[in-house]
C-alpha cells in the first residue's frame, strides 16, 4: 500500500500558510539515549500507520490524504491531517522524551474540561502503539495561538508564520479571559485545577481575525479556546487562586520548574490588576449558569456608568 511519507526537506511539504515551516531536528526532543534521526523514523512510521487506519475507517484511498507539519511544544509535535475534499484534523504527537501515557492523560483532561465548557478543544480519536501516542482534535483554521515573546501577543499563521504583540488594551482583555478561565474550570467535586499551565506557550488560542474587532471581555472570553491541559494539582479552591496571584505575577523561567505548580516556563509577568479581575470574571463564571449572558450585562452596565 502506498503511503505518505514524511522527510526533513521543506520543499516536500506544502503548508498553505497554516505553519511554521518545516519540521527539523531543533524540534524533536529526545533524552540522553535517544537519537533525533531514529525517533524521527519512528514518528514518521508511526503517523504512516495511523493514515492507513484512518483512510479504511473512513473509506479514503490512503494517497487522497495528506499530513502537514504546524507546529510543536515539549510534550507533542502537532500536525494537521487533510483529506482531498478539504476536511482537516489536527494531530498531536508525543514527543520522545515524554512518558508513555501522558498524551493519554492530557486527552482525557480535555475531555473531562469539555463537559465544562465547549471552548476547550477535545480529542475526537486516541491512537498508541508501542511507545508511540497521539491524540486527534478539530482543526481551527488559521487560529491564533496566544504566546508571549518578550511580551505578551499571538503567533498569527498568515500571510506567514509570525509573533504580533498585543496592544496594551488587548493584553489587559486576553490575560483576564485566561485566567478567568483556569478559574472558571476548577473542579469543586474534585478539589482540582489546571496545572502545569505554559499560557506563554499556546495553551490558549484565539480564532482568526479576532484582532480586528475592538477587544472586550465578553467577546474574548466567547472565543478563547483552550488546547492543552497537560496535569491537574489537587488542592482547595482558594489555595488554587493564590497560586494564580503569586505565580502568573512573575517570571519562572530561571526557577526550578519543579517548584512551579502552574505558571511553567513563564517568560512574562501578567499585571496583578489583569490577574484579579481574571479571579473575578472567573468567579463570575463560576456562580452563573448563563454566564455569556448574564456578563455582556454586567460588563455593559459597568463601562456604560
Amino acid at each position: 500500500m502506498s503511503t505518505r511519507k514524511l522527510v526533513w526537506e521543506p520543499e516536500k511539504f506544502n503548508f498553505r500558510n497554516i505553519s511554521i515551516g518545516s519540521i527539523n531536528p531543533a524540534y524533536i526532543y529526545v533524552n540522553e539515549i535517544q537519537d533525533k534521526d531514529d525517533e524521527y523514523k519512528k514518528i514518521a512510521k508511526f503517523l504512516n500507520i495511523y493514515l492507513e487506519k484512518y483512510a479504511k475507517e473512513n473509506n479514503i484511498p490512503i494517497t487522497d490524504i495528506d499530513i502537514e507539519f504546524i507546529n510543536y511544544g515539549q510534550t507533542e509535535l502537532v500536525f494537521v491531517l487533510t483529506e482531498k475534499s478539504g476536511k482537516r484534523s489536527t494531530l498531536l504527537v508525543k514527543q520522545p522524551v515524554v512518558p508513555l501515557g501522558k498524551v493519554k492523560e492530557e486527552a482525557q483532561n480535555l475531555l473531562f474540561l469539555k463537559d465544562k465548557d465547549q471552548n476547550v478543544v477535545a480529542p475526537i480519536d486516541y491512537f498508541q502503539i508501542g511507545d508511540q501516542e497521539l491524540f486527534v482534535t478539530p482543526y481551527i483554521y488559521q487560529a491564533r495561538c496566544i504566546a508571549s515573546y518578550g511580551s505578551w501577543g499571538m503567533y498569527v499563521p498568515e500571510p506567514y508564520y509570525r509573533f504580533v504583540a498585543f496592544t496594551e488594551e488587548q493584553e489587559k482583555i486576553v490575560n483576564c479571559c485566561m485566567i478567568a478561565k483556569l478559574v472558571s474550570l476548577y473542579d469543586f467535586e474534585h478539589q482540582e485545577g489546571i496545572s502545569s499551565c505554559k499560557l506563554g506557550g499556546g495553551d490558549f488560542m484565539l480564532p482568526k481575525d479576532w484582532e480586528k474587532e475592538p477587544p472586550t471581555l465578553p467577546n474574548t472570553l466567547n472565543n478563547l479556546f483552550l488546547i492543552a491541559a497537560r496535569k491537574k494539582i489537587k488542592c482547595s479552591y482558594d489555595k488554587y487562586i493564590s497560586i494564580i496571584r503569586d505565580e502568573f505575577s512573575r517570571v519562572t523561567i530561571s526557577e526550578d520548574q519543579k517548584n512551579i505548580l502552574l505558571n511553567i516556563r513563564g517568560r512574562v509577568p501578567m499585571q496583578i490588576e489583569d490577574i484579579d479581575l481574571g479571579i473575578e470574571l472567573g468567579q463570575k463564571l463560576i456562580n452563573s449558569e448563563k454566564s455569556g449572558r448574564q456578563l455582556n450585562k454586567i460588563y455593559k452596565s459597568k463601562n456604560d456608568k
